[in-house]
């Protein structure tokens, strides 16, 4: 332990920074970046099909430092804060906030910290496993089939019932981050370790009044039957053994992990070319019965640019394993890969920044792959309000599956194509929109940030 903190101590008083040419800013982003304080804010809009339309306020401040200090050519940032805070029609509330310090005081350390809170009755469960990944709704079926489950019907007592939330259950959830990392090797190796808090409560729909259109035109108000959670958590559905269901209890959970991070991106923000490799794990404290394991890789290239740099078409993939083992697993830690690299947990095999077609939360397994490739261009770039904005049109591919083992081959595979849009406001802060077609028919995100 003396020898660590003596190392410690050694970094820390390094007073000159040694940075990797691969991780400098190119000369057009670098000519563009704004010196001293950053300020963005924004109100928003959208829709989404499980949610209805939503809107939300978001605002993120950011600090660059000065042209002349040696951090300013290779990171996004000297510190960085956002926060959001938006709601959707149907029951779903949702707030986060974010920090990073990147490089604190000029030494090879860095601090990020994540507070996520949502509560919505739009939580999604298809059932968990092999068995369901790829189990979806032919696309001439799909609007049938949820307009089915919206009409009521009377049971044998003559009371009207309904399938409505069959697919859905109440979800209220606290989520918080907090990771340190050492960075060595002029800035391409990253050693991150940190902790990650959840307290989270799941109930269950079954028994809720909804106030529904009967076959005769007249408004009735019916129960909702037995959920598909309810019949997982009673065992008329099959699950893996490990996995286990706790609706209406409130949950707290503490895990503990860390990563090891080969970044040799040439820009966090906006990576034109560069690897990222990310080995990361985390363990449930102090009862160890969960564990999630991950190996992500990305790569990125850029395929052809102006001698202006203006122009410029590149080449994003992205490829990631992950395994969720251990003797008791709350569902809901199959639903979201844990991203150590940057304090965030995304989607699979659904959502946002996964397989874009199908619907969030939809499909979840012990084992899951994860494939994608983007094709980004920057053709546009224009100013408004002394606001510098420069982005482009994207396509891209989405490929995803999952098991209940590692055992080969695997089979069920879900897929998705799209197209969407990349702008990258002040060189501080990505907007994204995703139009992707799948077997289900259109999904559509708006969102923020990279999908990787």
């Amino acid at each position: 332990m003396r020898h660590v903190l003596l190392l410690s101590a050694l970094g820390w008083t390094q007073d000159t920074i040694l940075i990797d040419p691969r991780k400098r800013l190119r000369p057009y982003e670098l000519s563009r970046k704004r010196e001293g304080w950053v300020l963005l804010g924004y109100p928003t809009a959208g829709y989404d099909a499980l949610r209805g339309i939503g809107a939300a306020i978001a605002a993120s401040i950011a600090y660059n430092g000065r042209r002349d200090e040696a951090p300013f050519s290779f990171q996004p940032y000297k510190y960085y804060f956002f926060g959001q805070i938006g709601f959707f029609q149907r029951e779903s509330r949702y707030f986060r906030f974010f920090g990073d310090f990147p490089w604190i005081g000029g030494k090879p350390y860095r601090l990020t910290f994540r507070f996520n809170y949502r509560d919505e009755s739009q939580g999604q469960f298809w059932g968990i496993g092999e068995k369901y990944i790829g189990r979806y709704i032919p696309i001439r079926s799909i609007h049938r089939y949820d307009k089915a489950l919206q009409n009521p019907f009377q049971d044998s007592t003559g009371e009207w019932r309904t399938n409505l939330a069959q697919h859905y259950f109440q979800i209220t959830q606290w989520q918080s981050w907090l990771i340190g990392e050492r960075i060595e090797k002029r800035g391409l190796l990253r050693l991150m370790g940190g902790v990650r808090w959840v307290t989270e409560r799941h109930e269950s729909l079954e028994g809720r009044l909804y106030r529904l259109r009967a076959p005769d035109g007249s408004l009735v108000t019916a129960r909702q039957t037995l959920t598909f959670l309810d019949s997982a958590e009673r065992q008329l559905l099959s699950s893996p053994p490990s996995v286990y269901f706790r609706p209406g209890v409130w949950l707290h959970r503490f895990f503990i992990g860390g990563a090891l991070v080969w970044d040799s991106r040439d820009f966090e923000i906006n990576p034109n070319s560069g690897w990222f490799l990310e080995i990361g794990h985390e363990s449930l404290f102090p009862s160890w019965y969960t564990h999630k394991s991950h190996v992500s890789l990305r790569y990125y290239h850029i395929l052809y640019k102006t001698p202006s740099e203006k122009f410029q078409l590149s080449g994003a993939l992205h490829w990631v394993g992950c395994a969720t083992y251990g003797r008791r697993i709350l569902f809901t830690d199959l639903y979201y890969y844990s991203r150590w690299s940057e304090g965030r947990s995304i989607n699979l095999i659904t959502g946002p920044s996964t397989v874009r077609a199908f619907r969030e939360n939809r499909f979840a397994a012990p084992l899951v792959y994860l494939f994608q490739y983007e094709l980004r261009s920057r053709v546009a770039e224009f100013r408004f309000l002394r606001q510098h904005f420069t982005g482009g049109p994207i396509v891209f591919v989405d490929l995803g599956t999952g098991s209940d083992n590692f055992a080969l081959p695997i089979q069920k595979w879900l897929t998705g194509a799209g197209v969407g849009a990349r702008i990258l406001w002040n060189m501080n802060f990505i907007l994204r929109a995703d139009a992707a077609y799948g077997r289900e028919g259109w999904q559509i995100h708006f969102t923020t940030g990279h999908t990787f």
